[in-house]
């Protein structure tokens, strides 16, 4: 039994999953205060079943919504002594499209995230982080997917592939910068 939690941006995902069916889910849609509403959501998906592990995505997207996620997950891989995987929001969309070369990008209002995978969902170069001018410079170039029907069965079952981590390695991964750091 699986628990998969996704944060990245304004909704929250919580499923738990189990020889390829999804158990129970929940979705939390442009609730104003996530915070308060992912331990219960998490206590609500899970009743009184322990998983076997947790699959995380680790961002980029929200910074609060990215470290809630991570943290969770985190804290229960480490207490319940489970395997902990983690991956990307752009991965995720990655995952369930069926383009050769998948460029993919979602935006959070100010700007796009955006990711290169290849036919064997390797990463090409870096995420980055465009303006929206910028990524409508980039957008005409390239063939860029923004709009996926996310397949959480599918993301979950390509997780189950990776390599588990040790909890204490699972970071979120921000990469917008932060005006101090332009």
């Amino acid at each position: 039994m699986n628990l998969f939690i996704d944060t990245h941006l304004n909704d929250v995902v919580i499923i738990l999953e189990q020889d390829g069916k999804i158990i129970r889910q929940k979705k939390l849609t442009e609730q104003k205060e996530n915070s308060k509403l992912i331990m219960p959501t998490v206590k609500k998906v899970l009743s009184k079943e322990k998983p076997d592990s947790i699959i995380v995505v680790n961002g980029p997207g929200s910074f609060t919504g990215v470290r809630l996620g991570v943290t969770i997950a985190k804290t229960f891989a480490h207490s319940l002594e489970i395997p902990i995987r983690s991956l990307t929001s752009l991965e995720c969309m990655a995952i369930c499209i069926e383009d050769e070369n998948r460029i993919v990008a979602f935006s959070d209002g100010n700007g796009y995230y955006v990711g290169i995978f290849d036919e064997d969902m390797h990463l090409v170069g870096d995420y980055e982080y465009l303006s929206n001018n910028a990524f409508q410079e980039y957008s005409e170039k390239y063939n860029v997917i923004t709009d996926v029907a996310l397949d959480y069965l599918k993301i979950i079952n390509y997780a189950l592939t990776k390599d588990t981590q040790n909890p204490h390695e699972v970071n979120p991964l921000y990469v917008k910068k932060l005006d101090v750091e332009k």
